[in-house]
């Protein structure tokens, strides 16, 4: 006679634990991803608008430089203002 064993298939709790573990694991990896991939993109955004912040910084300081020179501020004054010197004959063009 040959007995024939069958291995029957149980409920593990090990293995269910195991299984519920590994998938929050695998939840955790991904929610830290997608965060970090949210962080990087504030952080070009704000990278891009210091570079900008920095241009206009840079353009402020040159306009104020270049406002302490006479010679910059009789240009604006005739140009924008049309302002002249004594004696001289305002030219206005015609449109």
């Amino acid at each position: 006679m040959t007995q024939i064993s069958k291995k029957t298939k149980r409920f593990s709790w090990f293995r269910l634990c195991i299984l519920v573990m590994a998938g929050y694991f695998c939840y955790l990896v991904i929610a830290q991803q997608t965060e970090l991939a949210k962080i990087r993109r504030e952080t070009e955004l704000v990278n891009s608008r210091m570079a900008e912040a920095a241009e206009v910084n840079n353009s402020l300081i040159a306009e104020k430089e270049k406002l302490s020179t006479a010679a910059y501020i009789e240009k604006i004054a005739r140009e924008q203002l049309g302002l002249v010197k004594p004696g001289e004959v305002p030219y206005i063009p015609s449109k």
